[in-house]
């Protein structure tokens, strides 16, 4: 068998050992990262609302739409991460099958997107801590002072180590399925009470079609929210140095979380719409102005009554919390792959030999998020959809190079049989064709200001300036880089391979 695996999955060579501690992750806890850092709680209070903005009650079918590419991604990192367990993933991969300034992109974007991300849920638990506390319309010192605490305490814990922070991660993660699980019962039993909101529709398959789906601006917008909800399984995947088993075990995990995480997202968007309904002027609708940026408390305080608003809120808080240490952990380690291979400062390179992990670089990205979320409590209207928003590029960005590196890889072994054709090749390149033009016209809309929530920079809108200026300030750093330490670009630490 195992011999089979590797003629499937032909090995990267000339990789490098990073100092990370091997067997500090199981496979129950990679799992576990992968599902955190997609974070359901925190993601569909964050994007749910936006998500019936854009797609109405078609917002399950676009949620399985969106998935399709990410699967095909998801196909892509399991069979990449069979031939090159490395924990720099995306940076690694893309250097070897397609050039190294391409890996240097994906490993830069997937750096932003981790951080953006981290924007997001300190925005999420600023919110989750105002309704907890009664304060309707918190000052700004408030919510930078909770959103410097938060990103600072899961900055400290993910640099302990990585076999503590699986385990938080793996409580945590239970705690808030099991939330998401109980509140969608409580809204689908009050659905077919008759208690629901009155705006809302009742429960029609129709929602299920695709073809139904209001216009192609509709589809993209949803889309580009169900991109950032579903993002995340793939963090397992840069622990697989650490991960016990098999690489092809270790890959399996993105694969497993993925799965369950659309099966979470689709049943919880049917049982909030046909229990909330898209009414923007009805006050308890998923997308009233008011309800829009935190749709979980609000479904809670409707379903349950106060009470079930703080749970919800703490269940919020719990989501955020467990979903920026399950993206801190392998972005840190994917800063550590690219220093490793001369593609940052040798700083970066350094692992504390008593945790094991890169807690400088596991640092920075924490300081990082701290300083981007400042800055755009001075700019943005809503630092929760912005970041929803703009991480979106980041994403596609990251996960078209992984899907293209499957494709350059393996094609001239993958079609020795159907199965790898489609796993290696096929999928993966279907999965670029359509994140590639998404990112490229969803790009082109934010340009204008009133994408997202209304902000702007010098006329420019602030989800562009975050999300695409930000990818092409990367650009500029790699150039730079390439002109003080020429060798990584030169293929000299991580030569470029083809099978």
């Amino acid at each position: 068998m195992a011999d089979d695996a590797v003629s499937i999955d032909p090995l990267m060579h000339g990789l490098r050992s990073k100092g990370l501690k091997k067997g500090s992750v199981s496979l129950v806890g990679a799992v576990a990262i992968g599902l955190a850092a997609t974070a359901p709680a925190y993601s569909l209070t964050g994007a749910l609302g936006h998500g019936a903005a854009e797609s109405g009650y078609q917002l399950p079918i676009v949620f399985i739409i969106a998935v399709i590419p990410m699967y095909f991604v998801a196909l892509a990192y399991k069979h990449l991460t069979d031939a090159a367990p490395d924990a720099g993933t995306v940076f690694t991969w893309g250097s070897k099958a397609i050039a190294p300034h391409i890996g240097w992109i994906g490993g830069y974007a997937l750096i932003l997107s981790s951080i953006l991300a981290g924007v997001g849920a300190a925005g999420i638990l600023v919110n989750a801590t105002a309704v907890v506390l009664g304060l309707a319309e918190p000052p700004t010192w408030f919510n930078v002072l909770v959103a410097a605490v938060f990103i600072l305490a899961t900055t400290w814990l993910v640099a302990r180590g990585a076999e503590e922070s699986s385990r938080t991660t793996l409580i945590l993660t239970i705690v808030q399925y099991g939330g998401l699980a109980l509140f969608a019962v409580i809204m689908i039993i009050a659905a077919v009470r008759g208690q629901q909101n009155p705006t809302a529709e009742p429960f029609s398959l129709e929602w299920f079609n695709p073809f139904a789906i209001q216009s192609p601006g509709a589809l993209l917008g949803g889309f580009l929210v169900a991109i950032f909800i579903f993002w995340g399984f793939d963090a397992s995947l840069a622990m697989s140095e650490e991960t016990a088993g098999t690489p092809e075990q270790a890959g399996r995990s993105g694969v497993t979380a993925i799965i369950i995480t659309v099966v979470t997202y689709v049943i919880f968007s049917v049982a909030a719409l046909a229990f909330a309904g898209i009414d923007e002027n009805s006050p308890t609708s998923l997308t009233n102005a008011t309800n829009i940026d935190d749709v979980f408390t609000t479904l809670a305080g409707e379903a349950i009554g106060t009470r079930g608003a703080v749970i919800a809120a703490l269940i919020v808080g719990i989501s955020a919390f467990s979903a920026t240490m399950s993206t801190v952990m392998p972005t840190a380690r994917g800063v550590l792959s690219m220093a490793t291979y001369k593609a940052l400062p040798n700083r970066f390179a350094s692992v504390d030999q008593v945790s094991q992990t890169p807690k400088f670089a596991t640092w920075v990205i924490g300081l990082t998020s701290l300083a981007i979320y400042g800055g755009l409590t001075l700019v943005s209207e809503s630092i929760v959809e912005d970041s929803v928003y703009s991480v979106g590029i980041a994403i596609m960005a990251y996960y078209s190079v992984v899907a293209v590196s499957s494709v350059v890889y393996f094609w001239r072994t993958a079609f020795q049989s159907v199965k790898t054709a489609l796993e290696q090749v096929i999928l993966p390149g279907i999965g670029a064709l359509i994140l590639i033009p998404v990112g490229i016209v969803e790009a082109y809309h934010m340009i204008d200001p009133e994408y997202g929530s209304g902000g702007s920079v010098a006329g420019i809108g602030t989800v562009f300036v975050v999300g695409v200026l930000s990818l092409a300030f990367g650009v500029v750093l790699m150039i730079l880089w390439n002109i003080k330490a020429p060798a990584f670009f030169r293929g000299q630490t991580l030569r470029r391979e083809r099978t």
